[in-house]
């Protein structure tokens, strides 16, 4: 899915008009433009998802450590959302910014990167993308708590989804699965107060 096609998907959630572009002066354009990078960035971070995961060599910066307990500053990469794990490290490492303090290396980063193509998406994380969208732009736009409330616990079930089916994809999986009864209660809940309908997508029944 386009980055258009995931706005309009939460548009559309809402009841609301598509937008034809994020460049658009309508208000549902510029709400999209401002809120789209900031909630894709933060899925990203909520799950440890496959296609964006990255590696990398540490590279050294020409500067002393500020601690002695640590050898060596390096750079954390440009496009990092998140740390997965970092080896041959040392036992002790701390981030500092944009940078970090490693005891030893040569170490290699695995990490969460930064994907602003939305071509890479996997069709997931662009389902959760568009309940979480749909949240934020619910409250910018009807004030409900309520069913902006409701659409976050289908961006939480998307993302359980992908926990899912990442650990039976990946058999050395970093991520640690959850699961909750009370969302599953008050997902249950929110069906019937708002009598909304239910539909199959990639990672599972949607409700619109």
């Amino acid at each position: 899915m386009t980055s258009i096609e995931i706005c309009n998907s939460s548009l559309a959630i809402l009841g609301m008009p598509p937008i034809v572009s994020l460049e658009d002066e309508s208000n549902s354009a510029r709400q999209c433009r401002t809120l789209f990078p900031i909630l894709r960035d933060r899925v990203l971070r909520d799950h440890l998802w496959s296609f964006a995961t990255a590696f990398a060599e540490l590279q050294q910066l020409a500067e002393a450590s500020p601690e002695e307990r640590f050898s060596f500053v390096c750079a954390l990469p440009a496009d990092l959302i998140r740390v997965i794990s970092i080896e041959g490290s040392g036992k002790y490492r701390k981030i500092a910014g944009k940078k970090i303090l490693v005891q030893a290396l040569p170490a290699r980063i695995a990490y969460i990167r930064r994907v602003t193509d939305s071509g890479e998406f996997d069709g997931c994380f662009a389902e959760a993308l568009q309940y979480l969208l749909a949240a934020e732009l619910c409250m910018a736009n009807t004030r409900d708590g309520n069913l902006a409330g409701f659409y976050r616990q289908e961006y939480e079930h998307r993302l359980a989804a992908a926990r899912s089916i990442d650990s039976a994809e990946n058999i050395d999986s970093f991520q640690h699965e959850r699961h909750s009864s009370f969302l599953a209660a008050r997902h249950s809940l929110g069906e019937r107060r708002h009598g909304l309908r239910k539909i199959e997508g990639d990672c599972g029944i949607q409700g619109v």
